[in-house]
């Protein structure tokens, strides 16, 4: 077996990997530049989910796992995030390879679909069923303006993605 041609994917993960720690520190430090006002991006989703349009779904979990776990040692939250973004890395590199075309258009429909999905997991979770205050008011005031914050990276981490995967594919990925 030939593992010269490992080399791009190895050095292509590492940098994924890398890119999700920096990521991660900007996400979690709660430096102004992240957000506005009163609410967030969450760069971690359309991060996870253009890596996993890229790679296959155990890479795509296992990158998925390892941004929610630098999420969650930031939050105090207890596998929350690592849980719930393994799965929509595994789940959109699913679609991906299976159903769907991987494109820019493709890339806003899950990015937006999975950030979606994140946030009404952790309302019901973690405000609701909890009791963690005034859900409609949050709502308003936090999420919606943060879904729309983080909209916007969603073309920009596809694009850096796509730039990372081609220029370090392998034989068999072309």
């Amino acid at each position: 077996m030939n593992y010269n041609n490992n080399k791009p994917k190895i050095k292509r993960r590492i940098i994924f990997a890398i890119l999700i720690i920096i990521t991660a520190i900007i996400q979690n430090t709660g430096a102004r530049f992240n957000g506005i006002l009163s609410f967030h991006a969450f760069l971690l989703i359309p991060l996870a989910v253009s890596i996993s349009m890229f790679e296959r779904e155990i890479t795509a979990a296992l990158l998925g796992a390892f941004a929610g776990l630098l999420w969650d040692l930031s939050s105090g939250i207890d596998g929350y995030n690592m849980l719930v973004i393994m799965i929509i890395s595994a789940v959109c590199s699913i679609l991906i390879s299976r159903v769907m075309r991987n494109n820019i258009v493709t890339a806003l429909v899950l990015g937006l679909s999975a950030l979606s999905v994140f946030i009404f997991l952790y309302i019901m979770i973690y405000i609701v069923l909890d009791g963690g205050g005034n859900p409609i008011s949050q709502i308003f005031r936090f999420y919606i303006p943060s879904f729309v914050f983080t909209s916007v990276f969603v073309p920009f981490y596809y694009y850096i993605i796509k730039a990372i995967f081609n220029s370090n594919r392998t034989v068999e990925e072309m």
